[in-house]
């Protein structure tokens, strides 16, 4: 199991919708989360197979940023 950690602008509960949208259609994400409460507005996700390209493509899609949390 990898854990991916990501800066975002996922800030709202919109954004957490569009985020949803877009990370259920990635197939081997076992679980993902977002830190409203985090000044990075950090996205979490547990995979077995997501790469960390493959999930900032599909939030720049959605509208939203994302980078790689290092």
């Amino acid at each position: 199991m990898n854990v991916l950690v990501f800066r975002t602008n996922i800030n709202s509960a919109q954004r957490v919708h569009q985020a949803a949208c877009r990370l259920c259609k990635l197939k081997g994400i076992c679980r993902w989360s977002v830190d409203l409460e985090d000044c990075d507005c950090v996205l979490r996700i547990e995979a077995e197979t997501v790469a960390e390209v493959d999930v900032i493509r599909v939030m720049q899609k959605a509208g939203l940023k994302c980078e790689v949390l290092g």
